[in-house]
């Protein structure tokens, strides 16, 4: 075969023109470096380049990117490694996007009362008067599931929100008050620390003592730091101290024959919300109720009862409305 045979047939296998046998031969010399076939061509240089031409011209012709056809073949354990290092890094954090999202959820506020009464609503709704010069931990929200704790130092009024499966455990020094809900007093400032429950029931227990005592309402619990000693007081809490307790503060939430405008406006400053009514003719109505030591869902439900109103919460915002079925009638 002549040089010019050769290239002829060349441009034949380019354009798709060659018989099956002058393709095979083609292929053959493409694919395979020894390849004996005798050649016009004067040197192997010439020879790779005109065989590197043609697979050029081939691939261009078949819409196929000279630049992409050439890979590296990664072996399959590199890729098996890579892929296991890749989901252990994703997986790694993820961990700790996760534990900075746990950590800043839970996390631990400390407030100091300063020289006055100071009220903080916790997560789950339940609020702490912190008397002056007292101290306070509380985390940001409440677990699910276990404990709602908290921990003291100084004197506090609580109003526990009622939730049977998490207990609400407050740690004062060597004083530990658990409740289900109710509202209670601790003072935990002097040399002995006094646990006054005005509603509800509590459990106390020591360092020393951890069957500890049972307080129902109107009873007081003493436990003397130098001694160990935890007691209970035999005469029943009197008003006077009750009523010391309480000062400052806004436990007290009982009306007689009172406006509905002037009770709205004490459940506004106490929970912190913003209520509407829809019927202004509402606040004119007279209502007589006690509502101290309530949660604001319960407070609502209450009015909405005695009123035969409906009422809606969008975070701390509440609506009163006429109820619909009352309308229809």
């Amino acid at each position: 075969m002549t040089e010019s045979e050769f290239k002829e047939l060349l441009s034949r296998y380019e354009k798709g023109q060659c018989s099956t046998a002058e393709k095979r031969l083609i292929d053959n010399w493409l694919d395979s470096p020894n390849y004996k076939e005798n050649t016009p061509f004067s040197d192997d240089y010439e020879k790779l380049r005109v065989k590197n031409s043609l697979r050029e011209s081939v691939y261009i012709n078949a819409g196929i990117s000279v630049r992409n056809r050439k890979r590296f073949i990664i072996p399959s354990a590199i890729k098996i490694a890579a892929s296991i290092l890749l989901i252990a890094i994703l997986g790694y954090g993820a961990f700790k996007y996760y534990e900075y999202t746990e950590i800043k959820k839970y996390a631990i506020t400390e407030i100091d009362s300063g020289t006055e009464i100071r009220k903080v609503i916790l997560a789950d709704g339940s609020i702490i008067w912190l008397k002056p010069d007292s101290k306070l931990k509380y985390p940001k929200n409440f677990k699910k599931r276990g404990e709602r704790i908290v921990n003291l130092t100084g004197r506090a009024l609580f109003e526990i929100e009622k939730d049977p499966s998490r207990p609400f455990v407050v740690h004062s020094g060597e004083l530990t008050t658990t409740v289900l809900g109710t509202s209670f007093n601790i003072d935990a400032s002097g040399e002995n620390i006094e646990v006054v429950v005005l509603t509800g029931k509590v459990s106390v227990t020591s360092v020393n003592n951890k069957k500890g005592l049972v307080l129902m309402p109107e009873e007081k619990a003493l436990y003397n730091i130098s001694s160990k000693e935890l007691a209970m007081e035999n005469k029943a809490v009197v008003e006077p101290v009750k009523l010391e307790i309480i000062k400052g503060t806004e436990y007290n939430m009982k009306f007689n024959d009172t406006r509905m405008d002037e009770i709205i406006n004490r459940i506004e400053g106490k929970f912190d919300v913003d209520i509407k009514l829809e019927d202004e003719a509402l606040s004119d109505c007279i209502v007589t109720a006690d509502f101290t030591s309530q949660s604001l869902i319960k407070t609502l439900d209450i009015i909405s009862k005695v009123l035969s109103i409906e009422y809606k919460i969008d975070n701390n915002k509440v609506i009163f409305k006429t109820n619909d079925k009352k309308q229809s009638h």
